[in-house]
């Protein structure tokens, strides 16, 4: 059974942390408003969705952290802050506007502006070749069949016995992960404002079984 988080009392943020994160909330509002299905969702992840994420992310493995979809930098800012180093770290963003934001809220942070879709592209010409973990908040259930396929295989091909963590609030595989030949487990169950977002971890099935 996966872990289930309840919502906690917060503290307030400082005024300077406020408008930082209203600005990403109104870029992340924008392009949801113009495209609901590539955004997913139309407010970013939470503080308490970024520590559950960072707490399935081993960081110590070979290879690069890889973050599909980095938005406003929710989860980009629970990994950095769960100890992930920063060099480590490599964000896709596909928004030019959100790109610019995670550029200008993490300095020094490695930001692929491009499409997951040309994923393969992407990671070749930036010249990455292992993955440690990718953990991903892109609205993947609602991609083409093929448009999955490549994405994963772009991942796994990287990844070998790693694993590929998903943000989802479908109450179910966001992945059709026997199609796709993976094996998913829901691990964590993180409940906000009545709603549960879940985060999913596939890995290989022949990776699983071995």
């Amino acid at each position: 059974m996966p872990s289930v988080l309840r919502p906690r009392p917060e503290a307030a943020p400082a005024p300077a942390a406020r408008r930082g994160a209203r600005t990403g909330h109104q870029i992340f509002f924008r392009h949801w408003l113009r495209n609901p299905l590539g955004m997913g969702a139309a407010s970013p992840s939470s503080n308490r969705v970024a520590e559950a994420m960072a707490g399935q992310v081993a960081p110590d493995r070979p290879g690069v952290v890889l973050e599909l979809g980095g938005g406003t930098g929710s989860l980009t800012g629970g990994l950095l802050a769960a100890g992930c180093p920063i060099e480590k770290l490599v964000v896709l963003e596909r928004e030019p506007a959100l790109a610019q934001h995670l550029a200008r809220r993490f300095p020094g942070l490695r930001i692929i502006a491009g499409d997951a879709c040309d994923l393969a592209a992407l990671l070749d010409d930036a010249g990455i070749e292992k993955l440690a973990a990718v953990v991903s908040s892109l609205p993947i259930k609602w991609f083409p069949r093929d448009v999955q396929r490549r994405i994963i295989d772009a991942c796994f091909d990287r990844l070998g016995d790693g694993a590929l963590l998903q943000l989802t609030n479908a109450l179910a595989s966001p992945i059709p992960a026997r199609d796709l030949g993976l094996v998913g487990t829901e691990v964590v169950r993180v409940w906000a404002h009545f709603l549960p977002v879940q985060i999913w971890r596939y890995r290989r099935a022949e990776a699983s079984s071995a």
